[in-house]
């Protein structure tokens, strides 16, 4: 029986497992629309800025390790798009966006029809691992499978799909193809059994677990190898939550400390597992690694890119953790003491940051007492993510910790929003400033018509914060363009359904969070800066000299 296009985009998204998609309707998707209503089975959640939808989905993604689904209008929507892409992308998060698009005769005309943008598929490309365009109506099934399987295999990472508004409207009797993921490459047994040799024969040797550990599900494994070879464990940002933070030979997001440091210096063999030792987690590639690195990967392009390999092993983290247990069958050389130091480097290093963050402890306190195990903490580009959120705060389970990878302001809100969604029975915490707040704090509107339960920590430093500090530590003191007005955050998310409140000083803050956390839906603490008191140590730029406020 023929189907219109906009009936195969939810058949098709309906057979690959999709329940959920986040969008705006506009003119050029509206029969996708239509055809939710009618159908059913997809739940529709409408964001407030297209931005908002990739980064939902994003966010829905990270959470569940499915699938996420924006769907856009063409031209503006598109375009608005974008910068979720670019987080999706840098995540290496599965999300499918669709754009709609002009008549499919029309594209490339410049004729100027309603919402018509130049290139609008190679826009999306810089952003996406692939692209693609239903031109006829009868395309659309394969089109949208053949994306989806680019999403979910292999790296994973953003795809987006152009359909047509005529395409939408117009009709097709044609099947809906199955999902059939290729297998993942299998790794080199003969690099798998050198690999073993050296970590059998290693004195001192490390974990580095990264993002492609935590997608490939490499939990067990990780951990089970480590705690055979007492192999301290220390993560990247995206690579928290694979080992839980309270076993003690995991040291986490410790790296940029100086012990950690000494202690990395000191290793004989790394086992790096899904990680590209990109810019922000190897303090610009200035970190000092051991000679030896056995690094594992899904994408064989990262090997040797940033750090030479001693052994590359291109395949899926699990399967490579898993032959190499195998492998090494309970061996280990590794010298006594060992393990005992990575565990008082771990509590030394703890210390010694704690003690950099003065008063913001009992924040930091306050929010691990509240939160349980399973709590979902999503951090943005901010003064207490850098000195706590990502370093501090303890993560004991996946898909609980994110943080904006692409280390932009402001994609978080949404981020956790789309969390919210996707994990409806977790607690749901942001940490972000004032002014990543600000750019996507028109979907506090959608979490109040949602009911989406998410505790928003809103640190107000009245400003760009870290870039204030940037600023004063490398120009002689002087900072422009880097202040805000003052605003009632509270105020404002009460105004848009929100509850909010302000927290003044640090005392008020653990009650706050208390509250904050027993809402029926989202709830706003706008959270002064200045009345939690200073850093005395500025790392990363992260607190206002006391004269400059």
């Amino acid at each position: 029986m023929p189907k219109t296009g906009g009936e195969l985009v939810v058949e098709t998204l309906k057979a690959a497992g999709v329940d959920t998609v986040f969008g705006i309707v506009s003119v050029h998707n509206i029969p996708i629309y239509d055809a939710m209503h009618r159908l059913g089975g997809i739940r529709p959640i409408m964001v407030r800025h297209e931005q908002a939808s990739v980064l939902m989905a994003d966010g829905y993604s990270r959470a569940t390790g499915k699938l996420g689904v924006a769907i856009t209008s063409t031209g503006p929507g598109a375009a608005n798009a974008m910068g979720g892409m670019a987080e999706a992308y840098w995540a290496n998060s599965p999300v499918l966006h669709i754009a709609g698009n002009i008549d499919a005769a029309l594209i490339g005309q410049h004729k100027g029809g309603l919402h018509e943008a130049k290139d609008q598929l190679a826009m999306l490309a810089t952003q996406a691992k692939w692209v693609g365009r239903a031109n006829a109506t009868a395309d659309i099934p394969s089109v949208l499978t053949e994306a989806i399987m680019h999403a979910l295999s292999g790296r994973q990472r953003p795809v987006a799909v152009e359909v047509p508004i005529d395409q939408q409207y117009y009709t097709a009797d044609v099947p809906i193809p199955a999902i059939s993921l290729p297998a993942p490459p299998v790794h080199d047994a003969a690099a798998a059994g050198q690999a073993a040799e050296l970590l059998a024969g290693a004195r001192r040797p490390l974990f580095w677990l990264g993002g492609g550990a935590h997608r490939s599900g490499a939990w067990v494994e990780a951990l089970g190898l480590a705690r055979s070879l007492g192999a301290g464990i220390l993560t990247t940002i995206t690579g928290r939550g694979v080992v839980p933070e309270d076993e003690p030979l995991c040291i986490g997001h410790l790296t940029p400390e100086p012990l950690v440091q000494q202690l990395l210096a000191d290793c004989d063999v790394l086992l790096a597992v899904g990680t590209r030792f990109q810019a922000y987690n190897t303090m610009n590639w200035k970190m000092q690694l051991p000679p030896t690195i056995l690094h594992v990967n899904i994408e064989a392009d990262e090997f040797d890119k940033n750090y030479p390999a001693t052994v590359a092993l291109h395949g899926d983290a699990k399967a490579v953790l898993t032959d190499l247990t195998a492998l090494l069958d309970g061996r280990s050389g590794t010298e006594p003491g060992w393990a005992e130091r990575v565990q008082q480097t771990k509590r030394d290093a703890i210390v010694q940051q704690r003690d950099n963050i003065g008063p913001h402890t009992e924040i930091l306190d306050a929010v691990q007492r509240a939160l349980g195990r399973d709590a979902i903490v999503v951090k943005d580009a901010t003064i207490p993510a850098y000195t706590w959120g990502n370093r501090l705060l303890p993560v004991y389970e996946p898909r609980t910790a994110m943080a904006s990878t692409s280390v932009a302001i402001g994609p978080s809100l949404a981020i956790a929003l789309g969390a919210a969604v996707g994990q409806p029975d977790r607690q749901v915490v942001l940490i972000a400033g004032d002014g990543g707040f600000l750019l996507n704090i028109a979907e506090l509107s959608t979490a109040a018509q949602y009911g989406l339960k998410l505790a928003a920590l809103v640190f107000n430093d009245q400003g760009y914060g870290v870039l204030r500090n940037h600023q004063l530590n490398t120009f002689e003191g002087r900072h422009i363009a880097v202040d805000m007005a003052p605003i009632d955050f509270a105020g404002v998310a009460t105004a848009m359904g929100a509850p909010g409140r302000k927290v003044t000083t640090k005392d008020d803050f653990a009650g706050a969070l208390d509250w904050a956390l027993a809402q029926a839906g989202p709830a706003v603490l706008d959270i002064s800066m200045d009345g939690i008191g200073p850093m005395p140590v500025r790392y990363g730029g992260v607190s206002r000299p006391p004269d400059q406020r």
